[in-house]
């Protein structure tokens, strides 16, 4: 008894989804559908799309990827974030940071218990750094010279100025070209 009872609501069921579907089906539909004939299918695209040129459209695109640092409050907030991260590391007393385009100008003084000097491994952890303050940083220059760390503390000092992000770029790049890179 109980097994012909369910059969008779499953055949119920089945047969309510089957009204319900055919009851949405398209009245004007045909069987056979006309041919498509063969043209070419040309995109419609906006006019006014920039050109993008041998750096990218914006400027320092890296890799294809990640953009590095475009505005002076990008370089600012990951200066900032950069010299704290740097900061915490055991080998450094002090830092000073400037983030622009796709470097991370680094300068340091060492932990007075530190004994070694400015060696790829350290770089290499500068790096690293950089790159989670910013993901488009791909290099750094790094110095422990106090002349170059007062170039790059008044940088800095630009940023939080509000000075224009091109004008801080060019003194930076001015700094970079005298500074050793390096880059994984």
């Amino acid at each position: 008894m109980k097994r012909m009872l369910f059969v008779f609501l499953l055949a119920m069921a089945a047969a309510l989804m089957l009204t319900g579907c055919a009851s949405n089906a398209d009245a004007g539909a045909t069987a056979s559908p006309a041919p498509m004939t063969q043209g070419t299918v040309q995109p419609i695209l906006p006019s006014n799309i920039p050109q993008a040129t041998d750096e990218g459209i914006l400027g320092d695109l890296l890799d294809g990827d990640h953009p590095g640092i475009t505005t002076s409050e990008d370089a600012l907030k990951v200066s900032q974030e950069l010299r704290n991260a740097l900061q915490r590391l055991t080998e450094v007393d002090t830092a000073a940071a400037v983030a622009v385009g796709n470097t991370a100008l680094v300068g340091v003084t060492y932990d007075s218990s530190y004994q070694g000097g400015l060696d790829d491994r350290l770089r290499g952890m500068m790096l690293d750094r950089a790159q989670a303050a910013h993901s488009g940083i791909t290099r750094v220059a790094a110095t422990d010279k106090a002349e170059d760390i007062s170039e790059i503390a008044s940088l800095y000092q630009m940023l939080q100025s509000g000075s224009a992000y091109a004008t801080v770029k060019a003194d930076a790049d001015a700094l970079i070209a005298r500074l050793e890179l390096y880059q994984k």
